[in-house]
């Protein structure tokens, strides 16, 4: 995967685009500050760009609430490119239906708790799915 970003870094450039440069030099320089520059697997860069994603998620949120457009416009851009790295996404209703077959067969067990219930789906959707959907869902379930 860090060889298709470092591809994608040229690219980038070549073409100038700078929202994609800029994002992609984020990405590399947070997994060289974090110590894994050679030792980099994909889950360590998938867990990098999910923190990328949050903070862009958050900072769209504020520059709406602040009338800021023009600066929501460029953290959604950055979103989009981030978004692209990413392992295609479950929807909320495909999770959900997922969720709930592991809640049945937690409560058979009689382990239906929310940490377990967290803790299970975290474990097998993680990868292909946001944790706070995640969360929001398994607080549904366990309050059904």
């Amino acid at each position: 995967m860090i060889s298709k970003i470092k591809s994608d870094l040229k690219n980038f450039i070549l073409k100038k685009n700078k929202v994609g440069s800029n994002v992609v030099r984020a990405i590399l320089s947070t997994i060289t500050n974090e110590g894994l520059k050679d030792s980099a697997s994909n889950d360590d860069i998938l867990g990098i760009i999910r923190k990328e994603i949050k903070k862009r998620k958050e900072a769209i949120k504020l520059y709406e609430a602040n009338n800021r457009e023009d600066l929501a416009k460029v953290e959604h851009a950055e979103l989009l490119i981030l978004e692209s790295y990413l392992p295609t996404q479950m929807t909320e209703d495909d999770l959900r239906l997922k969720m709930l077959e592991i809640r049945d067969r937690l409560f058979k067990e009689g382990k239906l708790n929310m940490g377990e219930l967290m803790k299970v789906s975290i474990q097998q959707f993680s990868a292909n799915a946001d944790n706070s959907m995640i969360s929001k869902i398994a607080k549904d379930l366990v309050n059904l």
